[in-house]
């Protein structure tokens, strides 16, 4: 296996993320890279790996589904909320830091929305762990 293959793909939560700013020219930039996903109500949306998505419109929810058949919303996600998926050879997802395996994740448009994907980098997020969480160089 190569070490790309051991590494888990994590989808990381910035909840406290409000990107819609005043600032036209930012916008415009941001606009100039994002791939825009438009989405029906109840539609699932795949989020590319590694990446970034900002929610520009409407409501993501985003559940996490457990083996046992139980489902968890972790979050609601409104206009402006941001969140990044990378692949993490630090392991699955910790709760506590936000950060949960993809594979375990539903995210569905609760009514229309409109998802920004862009390329890695763009919005300045990244892996923020738990204080607890160690990871390898």
């Amino acid at each position: 296996m190569t070490d790309r293959e051991h590494e888990a793909q994590n989808l990381i939560l910035h909840r406290g993320t409000h990107r819609f700013v005043t600032n036209r020219d930012r916008m415009e930039k941001l606009r100039q890279k994002a791939r825009p996903v438009k989405l029906a109500a109840d539609q699932m949306y795949h989020p590319p790996v590694p990446g970034e998505c900002l929610v520009r419109l409407g409501r993501l929810r985003v559940s996490q589904l457990f083996a046992d058949g139980r489902e968890i919303t972790r979050a609601v996600l409104q206009a402006g909320s941001a969140f990044a998926t990378m692949a993490d050879s630090a392991g699955p997802g910790n709760p506590e830091s936000d950060s949960y395996p993809v594979t375990d994740l539903i995210l569905m448009a609760l009514g229309e929305a409109e998802i920004w994907s862009l390329p890695p980098g763009s919005l300045g997020l990244g892996p923020e762990p738990h204080p607890t969480t160690k990871r390898r160089s």
